[in-house]
């Protein structure tokens, strides 16, 4: 019996174990799915490297629920805060342009959402992954991964993500240099998001569709979508956003041949993508700091910005940074006559190019590689080249490629005296020319840009105008109180004195907020008018260019009605030579002085040394002209015109490091 009852009393002990150990291992259970949900939250609002550190503490803990069994509802609601993690695991590493690491947890992620048979987190892996591809240049695989997304995004109808699909797929159609169909699908993006209202979504639009209207030579176009969608931005103060217009602009502005305005533009795009410390962008912000001072022949900073490029890209492994880096070092190289290299550079990013297809790129690269072989005396090998950029120029649309290509094979067939077909391709140019650089298309860009700088001047003006309407009232209230207080508290004299003392004070602060108010929109009204005076300086600077292409064309035609000949193109040469001549300016600076009117007069008594011709080089600079138009309205070379201007910056006093323009626009 005794022996009964021990037996009994250790069976219950046992029993009673078990129970507290499953107990403790369902309150496990429940604790580590609790820390599952706050980790989570946490990892996303975090920084890159804590965020690594939660997410993968999230996939420790749901895996670890997950080998504790339970319910179906509860596995598969643990199963989806995994893939969540390997999702916000992914997203860091792609904005740390770790693409390879971004895709293993990409993949893992679409996995488990196929295993769940969840229609949204398919939908956002196939996204996700098809944005690796799309860095990687590797653009069929992105649209193909595009597609998927879109399906699965169509099911549960999400306008949002659709919109972001379609715009993927209008990017990677943009790169592959089909721009029309690049246009289709950025519309289709547009009509989502103007549907659903949604403001930033329509201005990435407009400013993917300026990237388009610029790649095929409608800069006008491509002008006014950048205004939009830069407008858009500044309202929603999106610095990322921001920075892409600014820069955008910035290209348009080089491609019309202003490298000191793109470098402008660059630098602010430059500064806000250093606020954000976004590595992609430092790329293609660094990239086209050296190309703008590359073309203002600066190579020392073209050299260490396309250096910090290289790196970034290099490290990204992204084919395209690295084939745009490439390229550039060529031109750096050609510049310096070091052509063996520079053609290494070039054949190097051509092969990139073609690589991931991008073929608008590579028609861009083909016509460097063709000018330096020519450089070297190579003709046929740069007359191969030529005709190639030419043909993938014409099968994409790019109307500035065929351009390129078509001097560069006048060029070819020039030093090869073939002199029909440079006569040829040269007419082919002057054509497409004609149809991208008008000076009614250069004046729409201008025009563009000026009214929305006067828009903004306004809106600023109105707010002005609005706080100082609102000050008087306040003021008026203010001395109507005064007022019935002075009424109220006649007999007191020592009241009184204070009130009036009062209103004394009122008046003077009054007067400083209303003079202070009208220096304000005075000054603002004089930004104005400056503006509208280099508008007019511009105009007529473009007119006086159409005056003298249109004699031009005149003679193309008489030569057209007999046989061309070298010696007949040498004359209409030196025809061009001499309208170029100092006639021009007479008619210039009569011109140039009832706009800016005492410039010269100013200029002549604060620096008596300065020759005539170094004064009317000052006054092209006032109007911010470059050297290159410069050297097409004076009728001297830009080398000539490089060395006046460091004479002028020695008699002028201003050091290396200031900007020459921004001082002579002060005097």
């Amino acid at each position: 019996m005794y022996r009964f009852k021990i037996l009994l009393w250790f069976l219950l002990f046992v029993v009673n174990v078990s129970l507290t150990s499953v107990s403790a291992q369902k309150a496990e259970t429940k604790t580590d799915t609790a820390l599952i949900s706050v980790y989570l939250e946490k990892a996303a609002a975090a920084q890159a490297d804590t965020a690594i550190i939660l997410y993968n503490t999230v996939i420790q803990e749901a895996e670890k629920s997950l080998s504790y069994g339970g319910s179906k509802a509860y596995r598969d609601a643990v199963k989806r805060k995994l893939i969540k993690a390997r999702l916000g695991l992914g997203l860091v590493f792609y904005n740390r342009i770790e693409y390879s690491k971004a895709m293993e947890f990409y993949k893992s992620a679409l996995n488990g959402a196929e295993e769940l048979d969840d229609t949204a987190l398919e939908a956002e892996s196939y996204f996700n992954i098809a944005e690796v591809y799309l860095e990687q240049s590797q653009f069929t695989k992105a649209m193909e991964f595009y597609n998927l997304s879109l399906s699965r995004y169509e099911k549960i109808n999400d306008n949002v993500s659709q919109f972001w699909c379609y715009t993927g797929m209008g990017i990677v159609q943009k790169q592959c240099g089909n721009y029309k169909d690049a246009v289709e699908f950025y519309t289709k993006a547009l009509q989502k998001a103007e549907r659903a209202e949604l403001n930033y979504e329509e201005a990435i639009c407009h400013n993917n569709l300026g990237n388009v209207y610029r790649k095929t030579g409608d800069f006008a176009k491509a002008m006014e979508s950048y205004q939009k969608a830069l407008e858009v931005f500044r309202k929603l103060n999106e610095e990322p956003a921001i920075s892409d217009c600014l820069n955008n602009i910035g290209n348009l502005y080089l491609d019309n041949g202003d490298p000191f305005r793109a470098l402008r533009y660059y630098s602010q795009s430059l500064k806000l993508a250093e606020q954000i410390k976004n590595e992609y962008r430092l790329i293609i912000r660094y990239k086209n700091m050296a190309g703008a001072y590359t073309e203002l022949k600066d190579y020392e900073n073209a050299g260490l910005y396309l250096e910090d490029a290289l790196k970034l890209a290099e490290k990204s492994g992204d084919k395209s940074f690295l084939a745009s880096c490439n390229m550039l070092f060529g031109k750096l190289h050609s510049l310096k006559n070091d052509h063996i290299i520079a053609a290494a550079f070039f054949r190097k990013s051509v092969n990139l190019y073609a690589e991931i297809g991008a073929r608008h790129e590579q028609s861009e690269a083909l016509v460097e590689l063709s000018t330096t072989l020519l450089s070297q005396n190579s003709v046929t090998d740069a007359i191969k080249y030529a005709r190639e950029a030419l043909q993938i120029a014409e099968s994409t649309g790019s109307l500035k490629g065929r351009l390129d290509a078509s001097l560069c094979l006048a060029q070819c067939y020039d030093v090869s005296e073939n002199h029909d077909k440079a006569y040829f391709y040269l007419k082919s140019a002057t054509a497409l020319k004609d149809s991208i650089y008008t000076a009614e298309k250069y004046r729409t860009i201008e025009e563009v840009e000026a009214a929305f700088t006067r828009t903004e001047l306004k809106k600023e003006n109105e707010a002005l105008t609005q706080n100082s309407m609102l000050q008087k009232q306040a003021i008026r209230t203010r001395n109507i109180i005064l007022l019935l207080l002075a009424v109220s508290l006649l007999l007191g004299g020592a009241l009184l004195r204070l009130i009036y003392r009062q209103r004394k004070a009122a008046r003077k602060e009054a007067g400083m907020i209303k003079e202070q108010s009208e220096q304000k929109i005075e000054q603002l009204n004089e930004d104005l008018s400056c503006k509208e005076r280099e508008l007019t300086s511009k105009t007529i600077f473009i007119n006086q260019k159409n005056q003298l292409l249109e004699r031009m064309i005149s003679e193309l035609n008489e030569l057209k009605k007999s046989d061309v000949s070298a010696h007949s193109i040498q004359h209409l040469q030196l025809q061009l030579k001499q309208e170029l001549a100092p006639n021009a300016w007479k008619e210039f600076e009569l011109q140039f002085n009832e706009v800016h009117p005492g410039f010269q007069l100013r200029l002549l008594e604060k620096f008596p040394e300065l020759t005539p011709a170094e004064r009317r080089l000052c006054s092209f600079i006032r109007l911010d002209m470059n050297t290159r138009e410069i050297s097409s309205l004076s009728g001297q070379s830009i080398k000539s015109i490089e060395v006046a201007r460091t004479r002028i910056r020695k008699k002028l006093g201003v050091p290396h490091e200031q900007n020459l323009t921004n001082y002579i626009a002060l005097i």
